[in-house]
Formats: C-alpha cells, structure tokens, sequence
C-alpha cells in the first residue's frame, strides 16, 4: 500500500477500504511528511533571514 493524499485516506476510510491499523499507518505517514516540509520551510526561513541580515 501507497501513501495517500487525506482526501484519499478519507474517502477510504468512509468506503470502509481501510482498516483501523492500515488509517492510523496512513496518517502517521502524512504527520511525518508534513512535519519535513515544515522542516525545510523554516530551514529556508532561517537561511533568508540570515541572509538578509547581511
């Protein structure tokens, strides 16, 4: 199994294509995703404002 996007994960999770082990694997997937976007976003924050205080 892939990840899925939420809507993905919801609309299977409301089709009763997922079972409860297989949703909350998915959504671990998703916080841990979004949570190195995050990462690299105040990464590049901190890197511009480094850069402009030059």
């Amino acid at each position: 199994m892939g990840n899925y996007t939420l809507d993905e994960l919801i609309t299977r999770w409301e089709q009763e294509k997922l079972t409860t082990e297989q949703a909350v694997g998915q959504m671990l997937l998703l916080l841990r995703s979004l949570v190195e976007r995050m990462q690299e976003l105040e990464r590049w924050r901190w890197k511009q404002e480094k850069a402009d205080a030059k």
